[in-house]
């Protein structure tokens, strides 16, 4: 629990300097009267703030998952556990100002949505919590913080984006793009043919076994899954706000990836190893893990690089989202397409010089977009 002056209680407290220096002055002791009110409206504000903070409690959801650029939607409890009200509260987190109650009577206890916009993606604690009140003439400001279990997870913000080129195609069940075989199951129905020991009844096509030729069963297209890797540089530039782009660029190309029924590589250059993401899943691991990268200055050198690299398979298409483009890009992106591999380069767009990367694709990414170079 802390007190501090507010700039009103401030400017009081120099008046009483002020009363105390005339009196003084003019040797005359009714000049101490205002002087005694005002010190006495302080200490009175002082002692009813701190009374009313020390009798509240807080109650926060444990975690909260929102996306960068809105509003939290669980309510917080705030609770008045002692006899006398409580005004003019403002309870405030690492990220800004979260909500303010008015007035909470004595015993009362309510519900309140915070107002905070989180602009931007990170995880914020509820142990920094603090809640605050100048109540009630607004001289003196006491501070009172909460150590709440619980988090605010703020994911990136993905956009839609034409899905990333892929390679390595496997057979896959649901998978959206079609083979040269045939199978026995799937959504692309090509013909029929000869029954064979081991097909299943479910696959008899009646109307074609009806006809006395023995029975037939139905055949389909042969459905595929691509295989696409994304490597994220962890911000190696230093610059905040392009790390930031190309976290929600290499966001967007995991969704895009999955919802075209491809598998995704995924791997940020600060982490160990890649991690291997079904088609269709819903991201959620991803999101949360794109939350609470920090910036990583060395997460583009050579060594660093050719060792991440070399963890993927070697089937997929490589995607790699930089925030720069050093020496060190270039010759790896050199070793992959000697290999055959596909690779696409991802670059902030207002980056300068030049990039060339060869045959293998360009992109720029900006806050909320994607352009390949031409």
């Amino acid at each position: 629990m802390s007190a501090r002056l507010t700039p009103t209680g401030w400017l009081l407290l120099g008046l009483v300097g002020l009363f105390y220096g005339a009196s003084i002055t003019a040797q005359s002791g009714l000049l101490l009267v205002p002087a005694g009110i005002v010190l006495g409206c302080l200490l009175v504000n002082g002692w009813a703030a701190t009374r009313a903070l020390r009798r509240l409690a807080v109650h926060a959801p444990a975690v909260t998952h929102v996306v960068e650029g809105q509003r939290l939607t669980q309510p917080w409890r705030v609770q008045n556990l002692g006899r006398n009200p409580a005004a003019l509260l403002t309870a405030e987190s690492a990220a800004g100002r979260l909500f303010q109650l008015p007035q909470l009577a004595g015993g009362a206890e309510t519900s309140v949505v915070p107002e905070l916009q989180f602009q931007r993606r990170g995880v914020f604690p509820h142990d920094q919590l603090r809640l605050t009140t100048a109540y009630p003439f607004g001289l003196v400001r006491a501070t009172r913080r909460f150590a709440l279990t619980g988090e605010v997870v703020v994911h990136p913000a993905v956009y839609p984006v034409a899905a990333p080129r892929a390679a390595g195609f496997d057979v896959m069940v649901g998978g959206k793009f079609r083979g040269q075989g045939q199978t026995g199951s799937g959504d692309q129905f090509s013909g029929v043919r000869p029954h064979q020991a081991g097909d299943s009844l479910r696959q008899i096509h009646w109307a074609s076994s009806a006809k006395g030729q023995g029975l037939m069963v139905k055949t389909f297209a042969e459905e595929l899954s691509g295989r696409v890797a994304i490597v994220l540089d962890c911000g190696s530039s230093g610059d905040a706000p392009s790390f930031d782009h190309a976290v929600r660029a290499a966001g967007s190309l995991v969704f895009a990836a999955l919802d075209a029924g491809h598998h995704v590589e995924w791997l940020d250059l600060a982490a160990p190893e890649p991690e291997v993401i079904p088609p269709f899943a819903d991201g959620q691991v991803i999101l949360n893990r794109l939350a609470r990268l920090a910036m990583e200055p060395r997460s583009l050198d050579a060594e660093r690089l050719i060792g991440a690299l070399a963890r993927l398979s070697a089937k997929s298409a490589v995607h790699l989202v930089l925030t720069q483009a050093p020496p060190a890009v270039h010759e790896a992106v050199d070793k992959l397409r000697q290999r055959g591999r596909k690779v696409s380069v991802y670059l902030p767009a207002g980056m300068a010089g030049t990039t060339a990367f060869g045959d293998a694709a360009e992109w720029r990414y900006r806050a909320h977009d994607l352009e390949e170079v031409a």
